[in-house]
């Protein structure tokens, strides 16, 4: 059974009380679904770790699912909740593994792996458990017909579903399940802007170096030399940013080389702040990284979602004092590195959605500077500063006329195809200079100074997961040894690596996963009990 949850003292922000209040009264008039939408970094995971202690010590639930975009935002619910609410979940649960194992309160997920739930598993699992589900960034249920699907099949049955997220809007019109539309317009219950998060001093406020610049390129014979200024054809508009963002020219050094300084100017008095670059595609980033090591004399690490060593990346830079990082689209949402304080937009991604997730890496709030402006560097291209000068804008996302922004940039050449070209031949960049800059931030005064964090730290031990990780890392090494023992010296004969977990199994022992703690130290007994008999 998962430890009792003890009473405890949550301090939560003003804007998190009155959300959790009006969570409470929909739980308690019986209704099933909540959507809250707060701007990044301003505290979505404790309220829904508040939300869920509540919903699992007044017994409205057995378990709680957190269902999220990526392996790494698993592993970040999954140490909030055990240090946060005292509730251990399992981040390394498998559609295989049929139900967590008895010590755990519940799991933390994807919704790709939800996806691929043939069997029903998690299905079943809500059926025969009353289930509370997070669904973190519900969005992404909309990028595939397969994820949506999936989860409506998955939780239909739980008791209470929340969906909290950050940009709760798309850039196209496919339905979000589980979200109210009136009007086919999405409705928050719940809707913390970035404005009040400003104002609250809950958000740091960034503002965007919007830097012009003289671009030449060629396509097939003709030359063409422009600024971002100029009105130009969009396949030219497209190919004049492309030319920017070459790291062969100048334009990606100068701004580099501002950002650096930037940066340095803030450790002055915020000694570990560190800088981000995102990139067009992979090959992009490792030339980005390039530039970086020549001007800085540092290589940065390069993150990819297709590097299996990402999330290890992400984790030791969060607590490293590494100055820079270079990404593409890995870090765009939910990544939780407060220590960011300097961005650099060097991509041709202009959808909204992505564009807002970007930014929202730079404004979490440090409890011991005063001080914590953050910094985003872009170029001024038209569509790109028309993101930038609407940050703060409230939006929701609608089924009918929905923009469909460009998001490519992986596949192709160094940034991808994009327009029809008018004008028929390769095109080469040739060169470029950053030239002018111009600083523009959210368009509300701003209050000086920054209130203390409000949320405490917690004593707790070590999360049930990492506990879990240990025992089982220290059984394997243990297995080996008595599988070289079962040898008898003869080195001819090949280990049995599995013997002591056959052996185990035999006895009466349970798959790995599915062992509680108590099981696994008995476990551990067991193989101590091999290696002296042998």
């Amino acid at each position: 059974m998962p430890k009792i949850l003890n009473e405890r003292v949550f301090d939560l922000r003003d804007w998190q009380a009155e959300a959790f209040r009006k969570i409470v009264k929909y739980v308690q008039d019986g209704k099933v679904d909540f959507l809250c939408v707060a701007t990044p970094g301003s505290g979505k995971t404790r309220l829904g770790l508040r939300v869920a202690h509540y919903l699992m010590k007044e017994s409205y639930c057995d378990r709680v699912v957190v269902v999220t975009p990526t392996d790494s935002l698993k592993r970040q619910w999954a140490a909030n909740a055990a240090t946060y609410s005292g509730l251990d979940i399992d981040p390394d649960f498998t559609n295989n593994h049929g139900i967590e194992a008895e010590d755990y309160h519940g799991i933390a997920i994807t919704y790709s792996l939800l996806g691929m739930d043939k069997k029903g598993i998690h299905a079943q699992n809500t059926f025969n458990k009353r289930t509370f589900v997070i669904l973190d960034e519900p969005h992404h249920m909309g990028e595939s017909l397969n994820w949506g699907d999936s989860a409506v099949k998955a939780f239909e049955g739980a008791v209470f579903r929340l969906s909290i997220s950050g940009t709760a809007f798309r850039s196209d019109d496919n339905p979000i399940p589980f979200i109210k539309y009136e009007n086919r317009m999405s409705v928050a219950d719940y809707n913390y802007s970035y404005d009040r998060a400003i104002r609250e001093n809950v958000c740091r406020p960034v503002y965007f170096s919007i830097y012009d610049g003289k671009m030449k390129w060629k396509v097939s014979q003709q030359e063409f030399e422009h600024t971002f200024t100029e009105s130009l054809a969009p396949d030219q508009v497209s190919k004049r940013l492309k030319t920017a963002l070459d790291p062969k020219g100048n334009w990606v050094r100068d701004i580099i080389k501002a950002a650096d300084i930037k940066l340095t100017e803030i450790r002055r008095t915020h000694h570990d702040a560190a800088a981000l670059v995102f990139a067009a595609t992979q090959k992009h980033a490792k030339e980005i990284a390039k530039v970086i090591e020549e001007l800085t004399g540092v290589l940065p690490p390069v993150v990819v979602s297709e590097e299996t060593d990402s999330n290890g990346k992400i984790d030791h830079f969060r607590s490293s004092t590494d100055r820079w990082l270079v990404s593409v689209k890995m870090v765009s949402e939910g990544v939780d590195i407060p220590r960011l304080r300097v961005g650099v937009y060097f991509t041709i991604v202009k959808a909204e959605l992505f564009f807002r997730q970007a930014v929202g890496r730079f404004v979490r709030v440090l409890s011991h500077l005063q001080w914590q402006d953050a910094f985003v560097f872009i170029p001024q291209d038209r569509e790109i500063v028309k993101l930038a000068e609407s940050i703060q804008e409230e939006r929701e996302h609608a089924l009918d006329e929905a923009k469909k922004a460009s998001m490519n940039g992986e596949d192709g050449d160094l940034f991808g195809s994009d327009y029809t070209p008018a004008l028929i031949g390769k095109f080469v960049p040739l060169g470029s200079e950053a030239t002018g800059e111009r600083t523009i931030a959210v368009t509300f005064d701003i209050s000086t100074g920054m209130k203390e964090s409000i949320h405490k730290s917690v004593n707790v031990e070590s999360p049930v997961y990492l506990q879990k990780e240990n025992l089982r890392n220290r059984l394997n090494q243990m297995a080996k040894r008595i599988a070289l023992r079962q040898r008898n010296g003869n080195s001819q004969t090949k280990p049995d690596w599995k013997f002591a977990h056959k052996k185990w199994i035999d006895f009466g022992g349970k798959e790995m996963e599915l062992e509680t703690i108590k099981e696994l130290e008995s476990r551990v007994q067991f193989y101590k009990n091999l290696l002296r008999n042998n």
